[in-house]
């Protein structure tokens, strides 16, 4: 029994599969241009909509203005005392210092006295940087870790430059205020914890939330998806130990900030209540990153991103399983495109498709703006597009193969012209009209005594030198084959479109075949055994023609 032909929609799937199966490799494995693609992805979404409102942060910024009222970086610390003293009169929940006040350390430095007791009016918490060399050794931390946990690309040092120690002794806290940026220095992560030595400290806003709370300890828990807890207050954190930042604009900066000579002189009682950072937006003091939001935010302005997030509960956060279940929306997405395009017109594919392409971009919006899940929309829209374009292509192909086939084909029986035309309009049926037509018919004179001669084998290709050749002709003069009996050819002239002087094109191609017949017969082959004359009959008249039935 042959075998079945594969259909050709079917078989062009397989490119299709092959597409999208390499594109689920490659969200799985992250190679580097991956990786930048979904971080990519992930902004644009972030940035469709602004972070929480009316959440009680305030940035006070060191701004150029303050610089120009009070004079250039680093300010006397009786200076910088002032302006923590002013906050702290105004009796805020917290202040968080983006600053590390080291060196000229010793109660008996200008002002060093007068920052220890401002520190020590308010819930502070002092920053400090993370370096690779080894150092100083913050002091006591308040993470507690409960395990099972696995950390396995927290951000590790040796040491750090920590504050001086009558200002650490003065403090509430301290914490690490260390950005680091991805392979394109963006930061989208914020470290939640960090590890110094054998210890593990909070970030700088992790920090400055627990003691906005008046609480003492943060815990640290969860293995696949870890969970930093503030009291009531909790933020998913990666396998870094890192917050993800949904990083805000210029706006939102504009709305929580007071510039540093403001706050120096404006009423205090603004700063009740509130979670104040103190930092710069100042480039000469080396606190701009590039965001999602802008290449030059301040650092500042990040922690604040970080602190209103655990404080309204908007913290977004990537599941360890966010690969598989991109890869998964991935191949489902590829596999609906399939079926439309094997099931629709090609219209009606390319909308099937492009509105499959826009469902999982707006389930991944949707899915950050409700539910706060850091899913990637580029890779998996990426995947299914490529799919459906290499099948549709692989398709495009197989459905031209076809044609030219089907044309080969048809070209064997009718005039070239007629079946470019029948497939330009793509007629499948002829409807059937009367009509003056001239048949051709022909047949070979001791044929059957030939066969009975010959085996089997001979006579078919016998035969098949012979009517390519007749059928050539019949074509060639504008004629189409209508049928091939045994030994016999039925030719019709002015049909299924007009041919004028159909009757005496059929006279000229029947000279033709009775010339072509005549040295097919001289071949070897033929000789061997004995193939007859062809003898051919013209007839002229009125028909019904086109098609019936099927």
């Amino acid at each position: 029994m042959s075998k079945r032909p594969a259909n050709p929609l079917w078989r062009a799937t397989t490119p299709a599969a092959v597409v999208a199966l390499l594109c689920a490799s490659a969200i799985l494995a992250e190679p580097p241009m991956v990786r930048g693609l979904k971080n990519q992805g992930i902004d644009a979404v972030s940035q469709l909509q602004a972070p929480a409102a009316n959440v009680p942060v305030t940035v006070v910024d060191i701004d150029a203005e303050a610089l120009s009222a009070i004079g250039q970086w680093p300010w006397p610390r009786a200076r910088l005392a002032e302006l923590v003293s002013a906050v702290a009169q105004g009796q805020p929940s917290a202040i968080a210092l983006d600053m590390v006040l080291s060196g000229r350390c010793g109660l008996s430095q200008p002002g060093n006295t007068e920052l220890a007791a401002a520190i020590a009016r308010a819930p502070v918490t002092l920053g400090f940087a993370l370096r690779d060399q080894p150092g100083p050794v913050p002091a006591a931390s308040p993470v507690a870790v409960r395990q099972p946990i696995d950390l396995p690309d927290i951000w590790q040092s040796r040491g750090a430059e920590t504050p001086c120690p009558e200002f650490a002794r003065a403090a509430a806290g301290l914490s690490a205020l260390s950005l680091a940026g991805g392979s394109s220095a963006t930061v989208r992560g914020v470290p939640a914890i960090v590890g110094v030595a054998s210890g593990l400290y909070p970030g700088l806003a992790a920090d400055a939330v627990r003691l906005s709370g008046g609480l003492g300890t943060v815990i640290v828990s969860g293995m696949d998806d870890p969970v930093m807890r503030i009291g009531d207050w909790h933020g998913a954190i990666d396998r870094s130990g890192d917050f993800l930042l949904q990083a805000s604009g210029a706006e939102t900066w504009t709305t929580r900030t007071v510039p540093a000579a403001t706050a120096l002189a404006a009423d205090p009682r603004r700063f009740a209540g509130q979670l104040v950072i103190i930092g710069s937006s100042l480039p000469q003091l080396g606190a701009l990153r590039p965001t999602a939001a802008d290449p030059l935010t301040p650092s500042v302005q990040i922690h604040a991103d970080i602190a209103a997030a655990l404080l309204s509960g908007t913290m977004p956060w990537r599941p360890a399983s966010a690969p598989v279940t991109e890869t998964l929306a991935m191949l489902a997405g590829a596999l609906a495109m399939r079926l439309a395009v094997l099931r629709q017109r090609p219209g009606i594919a390319v909308a099937a498709g492009l509105a499959i392409a826009v469902l999982l971009a707006a389930a991944t919006v949707l899915a950050f703006h409700i539910l706060r899940l850091a899913y990637d929309p580029l890779l998996p829209v990426i995947g299914v597009l490529a799919s459906g374009l290499a099948g549709g292509v692989s398709q495009f192909a197989a459905a031209r193969r076809a044609e030219a086939n089907m044309r080969r084909s048809f070209e064997q029986r009718l005039p070239p012209a007629i079946v470019a035309r029948l497939a330009r309009d793509g007629a499948t049926h002829l409807d059937s009209e009367e009509r003056i037509v001239t048949a051709l018919m022909t047949d070979i004179e001791g044929f059957t005594a030939m066969t009975a001669a010959a085996g089997p084998r001979e006579v078919v290709r016998l035969l098949d030198g012979y009517f390519e050749g007749l059928t050539r002709l019949v074509t060639a003069s504008g004629g189409m084959v209508d049928k091939i009996m045994g030994d016999g050819l039925l030719a019709l002239f002015n049909m299924p479109d007009e041919l004028p002087d159909h009757a005496g094109k059929s006279l000229v191609c029947a000279e033709a075949m009775l010339a072509f017949s005549e040295d097919y017969r001289r071949r070897p082959e033929a000789l061997r055994h004995n193939f007859g004359r062809t003898r051919i009959g013209i007839e002229t008249g009125p028909a019904m023609v086109g098609d019936v039935g099927s």
